[in-house]
């Protein structure tokens, strides 16, 4: 009996292609400045197609409007005197990461976010961590919202190493519920800082 030659296909590519910014964006089914973004603080070391795998299998979430999200920037150090940094990036420390995030959000809608109980962080389209708001607390404008925060899960690497840091005193339905969103993606919206998913 002979035995029949066999051709076996790769599923994924054998080259580890790079794409330029306008294929990144195409190949995930966004814009080039969240692409922009991403590079930028470092969730993405570069544009090959390892590194963007992780988001364009990324489920998108949507909650019926009811959960808000921080839409952030990549971090800078901060120039207002009462934290490090503001924006987001996974080499912050999470108590510089989690500073970052409290505020202070223009049209954020304090009580209703208070509320909510919960205010995601967002990148370029990605959901970066997750908190859990304890209160609202007085901002340096009455038009501008700052909170008390506690961190549930943030994204802690490159997406490609889908390095995640959840604190070790979460409850299981805090741990559950922050584990189901860092690293997914959501929907860009114009218009603020502040969106509802």
């Amino acid at each position: 009996m002979t035995v029949p030659v066999i051709t076996l296909t790769p599923a994924d590519p054998i080259l580890d292609e790079v794409l330029t910014p306008n294929a990144a964006a195409a190949y995930l089914q966004t814009t080039r400045p969240n692409i922009a973004k991403l590079l930028a603080s470092g969730y993405l070391a570069d544009l090959s197609m390892s590194s963007l795998a992780p988001l364009r299998t990324a489920d998108f979430v949507s909650a019926g409007g009811k959960l808000p999200l921080i839409q952030t920037a990549p971090a800078e150090e901060s120039t207002d005197g009462w934290r490090k940094w503001w924006g987001d990036a996974p080499a912050l420390s999470d108590e510089d990461w989690l500073n970052a995030q409290r505020g202070d959000w223009t049209g954020a809608g304090a009580d209703r976010i208070e509320k909510a109980g919960y205010l995601l962080v967002g990148l370029g389209g990605v959901i970066t961590g997750v908190t859990k708001v304890i209160r609202a607390v007085p901002s340096g404008s009455p038009r501008k919202a700052r909170f008390e925060l506690e961190l549930l899960g943030r994204l802690a690497g490159e997406l490609k190493s889908f390095g995640r840091t959840f604190p070790e005193t979460l409850s299981a339905e805090d741990a559950s519920f922050a584990s189901r969103l860092v690293g997914k993606r959501y929907e860009p919206r114009a218009g603020g800082s502040v969106m509802w998913l």
